[in-house]
């Protein structure tokens, strides 16, 4: 920091002060005299004080308009743990403080005000990368606290008492405001024992959320007793689930199993936990609405007490998993995400007609066995997407579908099914359909019929088609705002089967990777008058823009040109006179002589008032 900054003594916001490692620069006894900062202050390398006593001239005890505090030292690992130690006690702050952040602390243990409960105001806690601390301070005892952030403390073995506060029998009830709290990545912590001398008193009774993040030797013993909880999120922890030896040791079979946690959690996430998957298999958790499994491998078949409340459940990465409850998923459900479990069978017909809810459906990588997809099925379906499925070969709608199922489908999108052939005959029957996405599908050759009924659909991109010969008699649907094409090399543009100058609601046209289709539309003038944003990306080999096909564009405000490397000139015509925005971004040569603000490429376009090239705006 500067020098003498102890001089404006009416300071008020000072967000970050910056130790340098100079003793000419400013030092943090300069804090000392600034008596009326207010809000929030970071100190930042804190490795760089020399003398513990500098440390308590900042005078941080007497800042009672400061409310949020972070105090962080330098990444490298601490030389001398002590002087740290003695700094961290110099910097105690007013006990108005609200929020405090200690970050790259190199002591082995914290300072004696770290949770004492004169911080009667402190309402979020995070101790991140205090890698040397072998236990953490006493922040039970604080009785605002409703936030706690523990991160990457790679010394610390056993979490308990200390925790808590001290002394269970001269304790009051510790955490009694805490909502949140989260442990990530914690490498050696192996123990979380309970607050002793508690009786059946609970440690946590308005613990709203708990996250364990690749904590990976952490095993039994939790709270057994979480009445508020709500969401639980537990990541990383492979042997969790396994019981220790200890006598008080209490596994977390039980935990799932208590009473208060079955009625009251809604939202569980479970990521590469094998054993506290399988858990699910026996527990009936009533009140779950949103689940979540990563890296499922205990079983061949989904057999968890899915709650009649479930409305959100995503599986991901559940390679051995082949089937679904035979009773099927709860009616509740609204949102399913599948991804990454190739062997798994779809759901039937019968349980799919069953969800009567479902309005969300993502199905990714996985399903290897299904060939055709049997649209009208789900009664209140309203986005659907499929991606990356090997062995997709039509979307269907089968008999006994029903038409009125299809009213709500809203969102369709198709992506990496390079075995698509067809859609349904006829076509979609789907007339509140307002996005349609095509995207990599190799062995398409036609989109599908009649797609000029949609009269509902707004946005329609079609990117990777390159058998795709032409649209259906009819053309474009009427009513589209944004169309968007790329990689298709075999379809062809005209005014019979386009009708791209009749789409007078059209407002953004994109066209990537399609030097000739680009050609054609402007020169052919097949664009309407009407559109609002152009973007033309990924022309390697562009050379000249055609400006009568541009000057054409009466309406044009925005035109963003992308990757574009063989573009020297813009059109000897100009550019619209209507254009206010212009974005030309990895076009070298372009940008050269554009950046210069002389000559002829700059006379073209010092109309437009914002000029932006390569993330830099040019006035």
């Amino acid at each position: 920091m500067p020098v003498q900054m102890c001089r404006l003594k009416s300071l008020r916001t000072l967000t970050a002060f910056v130790l340098g490692e100079s003793t000419r620069s400013g030092g943090i006894g300069e804090l000392g005299q600034l008596s009326n900062l207010r809000g929030k202050l970071s100190i930042l390398n804190l490795q760089n004080v020399v003398n513990h006593m500098d440390a308590l001239g900042a005078n941080l005890k007497d800042k009672k308009d400061l409310n949020e505090v972070e105090l962080a030292w330098g990444r490298e690992d601490a030389n001398d743990s002590v002087k740290e130690r003695h700094v961290l006690e110099s910097l105690q702050p007013s006990v108005n403080l609200v929020k405090l952040t200690i970050r790259f602390y190199g002591g082995t243990s914290f300072p004696d005000w770290l949770g004492d409960s004169s911080f009667s105001n402190i309402q979020v806690m995070r101790l991140s990368e205090c890698s040397t601390c072998l236990s953490l301070p006493p922040v039970g005892r604080l009785p605002a606290l409703e936030e706690l952030y523990i991160e990457r403390m790679k010394f610390v073995v056993s979490i308990g008492v200390e925790f808590y506060g001290g002394n269970g029998a001269s304790l009051s009830q510790p955490f009694q405001s805490l909502k949140k709290l989260k442990f990530k990545e914690m490498p050696e912590w192996a123990e979380w024992l309970p607050c002793p001398g508690r009786g059946q008193s609970l440690d946590f009774p308005r613990l709203e959320e708990l996250s364990l993040e690749n904590c990976p030797k952490l095993r039994g013993n939790l709270p057994d007793h979480l009445p508020s909880l709500r969401q639980l999120w537990v990541s990383d922890c492979g042997v969790l689930h396994e019981r220790a030896t200890r006598t008080r040791w209490i596994p977390w079979s039980l935990i799932v199993n208590t009473e208060s946690l079955r009625q009251s959690l809604e939202q569980l996430k479970i990521v590469r936990c094998p054993g506290l998957s399988s858990l699910l298999e026996k527990e009936s958790l009533s009140s779950l609405s949103k689940l979540e499994i990563q890296f499922f491998s205990r079983g061949e078949c989904l057999r968890p007490h899915l709650s009649n409340c479930l409305k959100d459940l995503t599986l991901y990465n559940c390679a051995s998993l082949l089937s679904f409850p035979r009773n099927g998923l709860p009616t509740s459900l609204t949102f399913l995400h599948i991804e990454n479990c190739r062997r798994l069978e779809f759901l039937s017909h019968e349980m799919m007609a069953k969800l009567t809810s479902l309005q969300l459906l993502n199905l990714v990588n996985s399903c290897d066995s299904l060939r055709s997809f049997p649209l009208g099925v789900f009664p209140k379906l309203s986005v659907l997407q499929i991606l990356d499925n090997k062995n997709l070969e039509s979307l269907a709608i089968g008999e006994g579908a029903d038409d009125e199922n299809l009213t709500h489908l809203d969102h369709l999108g198709i992506f990496d099914c390079p075995n698509l052939v067809s859609f349904p005959h006829g076509g979609l029957r789907t007339p509140k359909l307002a996005g349609f996405i095509v995207d990599g599908c190799e062995k398409l050759k036609l989109l599908p019929d009649r797609i000029h009924t949609l009269t509902a659909l707004r946005r329609l991109r079609i990117y990777g088609l390159p058998n795709v010969e032409s649209f259906a008699e009819g053309g474009l649907p009427p009513n589209l705002q944004s169309f968007a094409i790329s990689g298709c090399e075999k379809l062809r543009p005209s005014v019979e089967y386009w009708g791209l100058q009749r789409l007078v609601s059209l407002r953004t046209f994109e066209i990537w990777s399609s030097e000739d289709l680009l050609e054609t539309v402007l020169k052919e003038q097949l664009l309407p008058t009407t559109l609002h944003s152009l973007v033309i990306s990924g022309m390697e080999s562009l050379k000249s823009l055609e400006g009568k096909g541009l000057q054409h564009l009466t309406s044009l405000q925005e035109l963003e040109i992308r990757v574009c490397d063989s573009l020297e000139f813009l059109p000897k015509e100009g550019l619209p006179a209507s254009l206010s925005f212009l974005s030309i971004e990895k076009c070298s040569s372009l940008e050269k002589r554009c950046q210069k603000k002389t000559g002829q490429e700059w006379s073209k376009i010092a109309h437009i008032p914002f000029i932006k090239i390569d993330d830099q705006f040019i006035i």
